[in-house]
């Protein structure tokens, strides 16, 4: 639980707010508390400067839309949480564009146990309601995320390409990270 002295009261004790006014003045101060920890957090494990915005953007975004559907008792952890994910999810990106170069497989060898078709069934149909509801956002929306997501250009670039502001560009990636995750919690 962290506490900052302009701020007495613990961030992590943070709990349902009584108006979308106290929300934003709220989160603000978790925002005030947490991005600077979580800066040196992604600083210490990156190396490009341009990245760590990205990423604690992406984090309080993700904090956001979790604040629509559930109401964590500890933000602050919480975050620290998603800035695990979103690490470790880039990690794995990665190292899987990096493998395929390099991986290769003898046929003389068969994996120890069978592929579950279950999960074959499963990550199709993850991917199904994906597609869709990427279908479904508005033009611009879409295209910063896929250049985001796909193309992994950083916010500037996506602005510089698409000729709008970062923080536009901040709000179509908001915009359609929120989309997708309402419509996979659906399913």
């Amino acid at each position: 639980m962290s506490i900052d002295a302009e701020h007495p009261v613990p961030v992590d004790s943070v709990n349902a707010p009584a108006s979308a006014e106290t929300s934003a003045i709220e989160f603000s101060r978790i925002y005030a508390i947490e991005a600077p920890k979580l800066q040196r957090y992604f600083r210490t494990r990156l190396r490009g400067a341009e990245d760590v915005s990205d990423l604690v953007h992406e984090t309080f975004v993700r904090l956001l839309g979790a604040l629509d559907t559930r109401n964590p008792v500890r933000p602050a952890a919480y975050l620290q949480r998603i800035a695990r994910n979103l690490l470790f999810n880039r990690t794995k990106r990665l190292e899987n564009r990096l493998a395929g170069s390099h991986v290769s497989f003898d046929d003389g060898y068969e994996l120890a146990t069978p592929a579950n078709q279950g999960d074959e069934i499963e990550v199709e149909d993850m991917m199904r309601i994906y597609r869709k509801a990427l279908s479904e956002l508005p033009e611009k929306t879409r295209q910063a995320f896929l250049l985001h997501r796909v193309d992994e250009l950083t916010y500037r670039e996506i602005g510089e390409r698409l000729g709008i502001s970062i923080p536009t560009v901040q709000y179509h990636i908001a915009r359609a990270l929120a989309h997708i995750d309402a419509a996979l919690e659906q399913e």
